[in-house]
């Protein structure tokens, strides 16, 4: 489901606030209503385009406005759904069935097939890319969160033979 950071241990996915090239972008795109707004209402265009300008300023300060309150209402459910697995999941080993070394960017990573044996729940396999030098072998046992009531988990540790 998500990929460990390089950072930390967590197999959150980087949240678009956390890409600085896309959060450049759509700051940029964000601010072009208002100021789209302000050039019609402050005089800044001619007369006769003053009409057409506004309303495109308008109609773009909506859209900004609409798109920010979809972003943080999402961000505030994802932060709710990992408290939910923080305080209810389950911590089970994951089994490594298979592993292959392969290229994240200019790094070197694993890619891992894990089975995940929850009690009372079918076992699941699932896939991850666990970034680092470190070889991650077919057989280890990485620890998982698993919530037990809904289809949400993620990797807890750095893998550790065994």
């Amino acid at each position: 489901m998500g990929t460990p950071e390089a950072e930390g241990p967590v197999s959150r996915p980087p949240v678009f606030f956390q890409q600085p090239f896309w959060t450049a972008i759509g700051l940029a795109f964000m601010s072009t209503g208002p100021l789209v707004l302000a050039a019609g209402l402050g005089g800044y265009v001619p007369a006769e385009d003053k009409l057409a300008v506004v309303v495109t300023g308008v109609v773009l300060t909506a859209f900004t406005v609409v798109v920010t309150i979809i972003a943080v209402l999402g961000t505030a459910r994802d932060h709710r759904v990992w408290r939910d697995l923080d305080t209810a999941g389950v911590r089970v080993p994951g089994r490594v069935t298979s592993a292959e070394r392969v290229w994240c960017g200019e790094d070197r990573c694993t890619r891992v097939r894990m089975l995940v044996t929850v009690p009372g729940r079918p076992p699941f396999t699932t896939g991850h890319i666990v970034h680092g030098e470190k070889i991650v072998e077919v057989g280890t046992s990485i620890p998982v969160d698993v919530h037990p009531a809904r289809n949400l988990f993620r990797l807890v540790d750095e893998p550790s033979s065994g």
